[in-house]
C-alpha cells in the first residue's frame, strides 16, 4: 500500500469508529505529521503522548508530571469526544495485565465518544486478549512521491538555483527506496557532496545506502555499481535490450500500464561475460545487485530452507526495486525434478518450485538476472515464457568484439589501447572468451613489469601462444551449447552487424516518415489518446501546453473521453473550496490520484485564464486562509507538471463530491 492509500484506510476507520489501532513503522516524525493533518481534516482534536514528554497538549491542566500510562488511559476516558490520541512506543506496556484491562473497558467508551487510540512503534506486541480489537497495521516506506520531495529539499540547500533533469531525478529518487525519508535525506546529501553538475555518476553512491539493508543475512551477498554497459565488449543486441527494459520502470510507463519487467536469463560459453552483464545491468537500471546462492538457502531443520527463501524474496521486495542476480542456476536446478517421487532432492525441489511461482508472480520491482553455463539442467519450467522475459544466449566474441575486449582491458589498466596492434591480436584470438583475452592481458603485463621494459604487442602474442582456450579443451560441449540455444535464445550478439544498420535506419525513416505521406507527426498526447493511453495523455498534455485550466483540459479530451458529469473536485482539507464541477467521475478520480501522487500540481491563479468560459458559478477566493470556509466558493486553478512557490502541501490531497441534478 502507498502512503495515500494507508490514509484513505485510517480515514475510513476512524470514521467507522475503530478505537484502537496500532501502527508499525521507523518514520515517527513523517507519520506523526500526517496523522496531525488527518485529524485536522476530520475536526478531530490531535493529543501525542510519550513517556518522556507526557500527552501534548495536556489532558489536564492541573497536572505536573508525566502522567504513567495507566494514568493517561483514565484522563483519555475523561476528554471531550472527537479526539485522535497518538501514544509512541506504547507497546511495552501491553503486556501489563492492568494496561490490557484498562483498554479493554475503554472500548465502549471510545467507540461511543468517537475517539481513537493509535499506538506507534518499530515492533507489534498486541496481547492475545486484544486481537479481536486492534487492527495492526505496517506503515509503507516513503514512495517516489515523497522521495522526490526530499530530493528538492536537498537539491535546493545544497545547489541553490540547480535544476535537475527529469530522467536523472526519476532514477535518483528510485536508487533511495527501501530507505526512510531521513536515511534518504543523508544519502542525496552524501552523493550530492561536492559535486559540480548532476549525472549518472551519483547513481552507485545512493545505491551504496542499501547495502545496510542485507548485510545481517547470510544469504545475500551486496555488490557496488563498478561495472557500467561500456565495460562489456558487444553483446550489442543485449545491450540495447537492457536500455528498451530499462525505460519500462519510468513513471510514464507506469501511467500506460506497462508492468515491471522480470528478468533476463544469460546461457553460454563460459568466461564470455554473463556475470559482467549482470552487474552492468544493474548500473544501467540503477538499482542494488543482490546475489543469492540458492545453495545457501538449505537448511537441515524442517521447513527452515522454505523459510530462508521467503525471507529472502521479502528482502528483495523490500529494498526493490533491485536486481537479484543468480548465478549458475544450473548448478541449483541440478536436484530438481518437477515430478513427485523420482529420487531426486526433495527439499530443493520445494524451494525451486516455490521459486519459480514467485518468479511467474511476483509483481514488485524486481528484476532477476540468471546466468547458466551447462544448459541441459535447465528444466522447462525455468525455460517457459512468464519466468523471463528474455533468454539470450552469450557465444564466443567475433573479431569486432576481441578487439572491443582488448581495449578495455588494456585501458582500464592504464595502457592506451592505440599503442598496440589490437587489429592483429584480435585476428590471432579467434575461439579465445572475453576471460581469456582478459587473462592474455594480465599475463602480459605481469611479465613485461618483471623483466623491466614497457608492455609490448611480442608480450601480449607470447601470453596468448601460452594460453590454450576453452574452445579447444571443450569443443565439443560448446557445439552442444550452439545448438541448444539456436532455436531457443536470443543471441546477445547479432549475427550481421551490417543488417543491424540498415534496420537502425529503415526504422529511424519510418519514425520520421510515418505512413509516407510526409505529413507533420501528431502531438505525444494526441496519439496516446486516439490509442486510449487517457492518462499517460493527460500528463502529456500538461507537460505540452503548461498551465492548463479544467475547462480546456475536458475540452480537449472531450472526443476521448466523457468529459461531463455529476461529479466536482475539491480540497480534501477544506471541502467547501471548490476546484471544478460537472466532470465525470473517471476524471474526476484520475485527476485526484496524480495530484496525490504528485505527477501533476494543483497553482492557483487569478479568474482571468477561465475568462468567457464555463467555470464554476460560485464566490472566487484566489488564496487560501487558515480558517475553514463556512459557504462554498470557488478557488481558480490551473494544471502543471512542478510545485507552486511555496510549496503544494495545502493542494496535495482532493476529494471528489457528488452534486445535485
Amino acid at each position: 500500500m502507498t502512503t495515500t492509500e494507508v490514509l484513505d484506510d485510517l480515514r475510513s476507520r476512524i470514521l467507522s469508529r475503530y478505537s484502537l489501532i496500532s501502527l508499525r513503522t521507523y518514520e515517527e516524525d513523517r507519520w506523526e505529521n500526517l496523522l496531525a493533518d488527518l485529524a485536522l481534516e476530520l475536526e478531530r482534536g490531535f493529543v501525542v503522548w510519550s513517556i518522556t514528554s507526557g500527552p501534548q497538549p495536556p489532558l489536564d491542566s492541573r497536572q505536573t508530571t508525566v502522567p504513567e500510562p495507566l494514568e493517561l488511559l483514565d484522563q483519555i476516558a475523561r476528554v471531550e469526544p472527537d479526539h485522535l490520541f497518538l501514544l509512541k512506543d506504547f507497546h511495552p506496556y501491553l503486556s501489563d495485565p492492568k494496561i490490557t484491562r484498562k483498554l479493554r473497558d475503554l472500548l465502549p467508551i471510545l467507540a461511543e465518544q468517537r475517539k481513537t487510540l493509535v499506538w506507534m512503534g518499530p515492533v507489534e506486541n498486541t496481547p492475545i486478549e486484544l486481537l479481536k480489537d486492534v487492527t495492526s497495521i505496517e506503515l509503507p516506506l516513503p514512495g517516489i512521491e515523497e522521495m522526490t520531495d526530499v530530493l528538492r529539499s536537498t537539491i535546493d540547500r545544497m545547489m541553490p538555483g540547480r535544476t535537475v533533469e527529469t530522467n536523472h531525478e526519476e532514477h535518483m529518487v528510485k536508487a533511495v527506496l527501501g530507505l526512510t525519508t531521513r536515511e534518504a535525506g543523508k544519502a542525496f546529501a552524501r552523493a550530492l557532496t561536492g559535486v559540480e553538475e548532476i549525472t549518472e555518476e551519483v547513481y552507485p553512491a545512493l545505491v551504496r545506502e542499501k547495502r545496510h539493508m542485507v548485510q545481517g543475512s547470510d544469504l545475500l551477498e551486496f555488490f557496488d555499481l563498478d561495472e557500467s554497459i561500456d565495460s562489456i565488449g558487444g553483446l550489442e543486441a543485449l545491450k540495447d535490450w537492457v536500455k528498451q527494459r530499462s525505460e519500462a520502470y519510468s513513471s510514464d510507463a507506469r501511467a500506460r500500464g506497462i508492468s515491471y519487467p522480470k528478468g533476463v536469463l544469460l546461457a553460454g560459453v563460459q568466461g564470455c561475460g554473463k556475470s559482467l552483464s549482470a552487474k552492468a545491468i544493474a548500473r544501467v537500471l540503477g538499482f542494488p545487485l543482490v546475489r543469492m546462492d540458492m545453495a545457501n538457502l538449505l537448511e537441515s531443520t524442517r521447513g527452515g530452507s522454505e523459510q530462508n527463501l521467503r525471507e529472502v524474496l521479502r528482502l528483495m521486495e523490500m529494498i526493490a526495486p533491485s536486481v537479484l542476480w543468480l548465478e549458475e542456476i544450473d548448478k541449483a536446478f541440478a536436484g530438481f525434478d518437477s515430478e513427485a517421487g523420482s529420487g531426486g532432492d526433495a527439499t530443493m525441489s520445494r524451494i525451486i518450485a516455490r521459486f519459480l511461482t514467485w518468479l511467474q508472480e511476483h509483481t514488485s520491482p524486481v528484476f532477476v538476472v540468471a546466468t547458466a553455463n551447462n544448459v541441459s539442467k535447465l528444466p522447462p519450467e525455468l525455460l517457459r515464457r512468464g519466468r523471463f522475459d528474455e533468454m539470450f544466449f552469450v557465444d564466443l566474441p567475433n573479431f569486432h568484439e576481441r578487439k572491443m575486449i582488448f581495449g578495455i582491458h588494456l585501458k582500464k589498466r592504464g595502457w592506451k589501447p592505440d599503442k598496440f596492434d589490437i587489429e592483429t591480436l584480435s585476428n590471432n584470438t579467434e575461439g579465445y572468451s572475453g576471460a581469456e583475452i582478459e587473462q592474455i592481458v594480465n599475463a602480459a603485463i605481469i611479465e613485461s613489469y618483471s623483466k623491466g621494459r614497457m608492455l609490448s604487442d611480442k608480450d601480449l602474442d607470447d601470453a596468448r601462444e601460452l594460453l590454450v582456450p576453452l574452445s579447444v579443451t571443450m569443443e565439443d560441449q560448446i557445439f552442444g551449447l550452439r545448438e541448444w540455444a539456436r532455436t531457443r535464445c536470443r543471441p546477445a550478439t547479432p549475427d550481421s552487424r551490417i543488417m543491424q544498420i540498415m534496420e537502425e535506419e529503415e526504422r529511424r525513416g519510418e519514425q520520421d516518415v510515418q505512413d509516407g505521406s510526409g505529413a507533420a507527426p501528431k502531438l505525444k498526447w494526441l496519439e496516446l489518446a486516439e490509442h486510449g493511453q487517457i492518462a499517460a495523455a493527460v500528463v502529456e498534455h500538461v507537460r505540452f501546453y503548461d498551465n492548463v485550466t479544467f475547462d480546456r483540459l475536458l475540452n480537449d479530451f472531450g472526443n476521448f473521453a466523457q468529459k461531463g458529469g455529476d461529479f466536482g473536485l475539491v480540497l480534501r482539507a477544506d471541502p467547501k473550496v471548490v476546484l471544478w464541477t460537472r466532470m465525470s467521475q473517471d476524471f474526476a478520480d484520475m485527476i485526484a490520484e496524480f495530484i496525490a501522487k504528485k505527477r501533476l500540481y494543483i497553482t492557483p491563479v487569478t479568474p482571468e485564464p477561465y475568462a468567457g468560459t464555463r467555470h464554476p458559478n460560485l464566490p472566487v477566493v484566489e488564496e487560501l486562509v487558515e480558517e475553514k470556509q463556512e459557504k462554498p466558493v470557488w478557488l481558480p486553478t490551473v494544471l502543471r507538471l512542478v510545485p507552486p512557490r511555496g510549496g503544494s502541501a495545502k493542494f496535495s490531497t482532493l476529494a471528489r463530491i457528488r452534486m445535485g441534478k
